[in-house]
């Protein structure tokens, strides 16, 4: 089968692999479409994300959806032709954890397309990937395995949200105006936010924003803007989806007393911020990670058509070319989610 496997910094290929046979709880099934992750395009620019090093040729892709091929004869609840939405999280289930409910902070996680763990997790993004079947949520024959895809990344949105606590009539500051800064905007109108501004260094990407439903948008990178959007510090609750220090200060310095900031994004290591008005303002600041029980929410509204995420979908492409592929997915300026197939 074909996959698409990072080797190293800048060497991605479609590399040609053996089908692995299938073990007791497995099930083989048929790539539908898949969504190009930040992460993803980490691994290929630098070879790492934050601390997972690729260090062997490992196959990409963690956000898909796709069609049951194949099951072992003891796995109950999928049959072949069945369309499923994949949750790309596999928590081990006993550590202390997983045992809390907490799985999205597992300490033996296998997540897929993860160079977190040697040997690596192999993604999703195979002509026939094999998965847990626990992994699998079957899905009505008509839901739209495309749209589909967008529920892992709308997953992590939506844990963002929760642990920010209330968002009715909150006012909302995003950094980022990617597709996790766009999905945050969809969670925080859900949860009752009464306005939200998106903030962004690209005015092409805040043009988006205005048209995807931002309230207000600020140029990050206009001192200008900055000074008088900074003049009253009026912000409830702010994310932080660049993983830009400049952005985390700007976040710091909007907060009201008593304000929230969820970091959604990896700041790099050893990154210079910020951190006087922590004190001052007696702000809380929150670290969010993956998602628990929030994937199958996320399909969820998707498929009973609660959310409309297919705007955001600004590409489709085939993974003949992975390189075409990630240099159109790093195109901040005219890209948001890049969709593929093969």
């Amino acid at each position: 089968m074909k996959a698409c496997v990072i080797h190293a910094a800048k060497d991605v290929r479609l590399d040609t692999r053996d089908e692995a046979p299938l073990a007791d709880g497995e099930a083989r099934l048929s790539f539908a479409y898949g969504g190009v992750c930040g992460s993803d395009i980490h691994y290929v620019s630098h070879g790492r994300v934050g601390d997972s090093v690729v260090r062997d040729p490992m196959t990409l892709g963690h956000e898909f959806s796709a069609t049951v091929a194949e099951v072992h004869p003891e796995v109950t609840g999928l049959s072949p032709g069945t369309k499923v939405a994949v949750n790309p999280a596999l928590p081990c289930g006993g550590c202390a954890f997983c045992r809390e409910g907490r799985t999205n902070l597992c300490t033996n996680m296998r997540f897929m397309g993860s160079a977190a763990r040697r040997p690596h997790q192999h993604g999703g993004f195979a002509e026939r990937p094999v998965v847990a079947a626990s992994q699998c949520i079957p899905l009505p024959e008509d839901a739209d395995l495309r749209h589909v895809a967008m529920a892992e990344p709308y997953a992590v949105a939506l844990h963002a949200a929760a642990l920010a606590g209330d968002l009715s009539g909150r006012i909302v500051l995003i950094t980022g105006a990617g597709v996790i800064g766009q999905l945050l905007a969809v969670a925080a109108r859900r949860a009752g936010a009464a306005e939200i501004v998106m903030a962004d260094v690209v005015p092409a990407a805040l043009d988006r924003s205005r048209e995807l439903g931002a309230d207000n948008v600020l140029n990050s990178g206009d001192p200008r803007e900055v000074t008088a959007f900074l003049s009253e510090p009026r912000i409830d609750v702010a994310f932080e989806a660049s993983g830009a220090p400049k952005a985390f200060d700007l976040c710091i310095e909007a907060l009201r007393p008593a304000g929230t900031l969820l970091q959604v994004g990896f700041l790099p290591p050893a990154a210079p911020i910020t951190m006087a008005k922590l004190l001052t303002r007696e702000l809380r600041i929150l670290g969010t990670y993956r998602f628990v029980d929030e994937f199958a929410e996320a399909v969820r509204q998707i498929v009973d058509d609660e959310v409309d995420l297919r705007p955001i979908i600004s590409a489709d492409m085939t993974l003949n070319d992975p390189n075409a592929v990630f240099r159109t997915a790093q195109d901040k300026v005219n890209t948001l989610k890049v969709m593929v197939h093969f």
